[in-house]
């Protein structure tokens, strides 16, 4: 039994399909940032090769080397309001630039920090549009409606609207049946 569960949890958490398209959007972006931000470019034989190998090890490094520096630079990611995120952009097309010294170029560090700024915002743009970035409320609207629908009232709500059938009781000058039975609490 406990086999079981324990293949079901990692069938879970572990989907192919996000992975790939993660590859996919960072391959698109790093394409169209080197295609958009001028003195950052691919070099070497095989200029499509290049590509691929490069953007399979950016995607690594989008996938676990930027949520180490996110983690890093928490604090400076709030007060920043977010601008952080070019810097770690930034950090990780450099660290590919240092790993890739033939087929991967930038001329000066300024354009470096413009195409952290580019691959950044295209990242985000394609996760959003392919669905990598999961919704807030799974069902959207309808299904949060009905999770409310389906909600009953807590103990603070309780006493809210049993102060509001009260109040119009009086205001009706009538009583009803809950008003006779006894609460187990004195009220003035």
């Amino acid at each position: 039994m406990p086999r079981t569960d324990a293949k079901r949890h990692l069938g879970l958490h572990f989907r192919v399909r996000p992975l790939l398209v993660g590859f996919f959007v960072s391959a698109l972006s790093l394409a169209l940032t080197v295609l958009v931000v001028p003195h950052v470019f691919y070099s070497g034989d095989y200029p499509v090769l290049s590509w691929f190998l490069i953007s399979a090890v950016f995607g690594l490094l989008m996938a676990f080397v930027k949520p180490l520096l996110q983690l890093v630079l928490l604090p400076l990611l709030f007060v920043s309001f977010g601008l952080v995120i070019v810097l770690i952009n930034t950090i990780v097309l450099w660290l590919l630039a240092l790993l890739f010294p033939a087929r991967f170029h930038y001329d000066h560090l300024i354009w470096l920090v413009v195409a952290g700024l580019v691959s950044g915002f295209l990242i985000t743009l394609f996760a959003d549009l392919f669905g990598l970035s999961p919704p807030i409320i799974e069902g959207g609207t309808a299904a949060l409606r009905e999770e409310m629908a389906r909600a009953k009232p807590g103990h603070v709500e309780e006493q809210l609207l049993e102060a509001a059938s009260r109040g119009k009781q009086k205001h009706d000058g009538g009583r009803s049946e809950s008003d006779s039975e006894p609460t187990g609490e004195e009220r003035p």
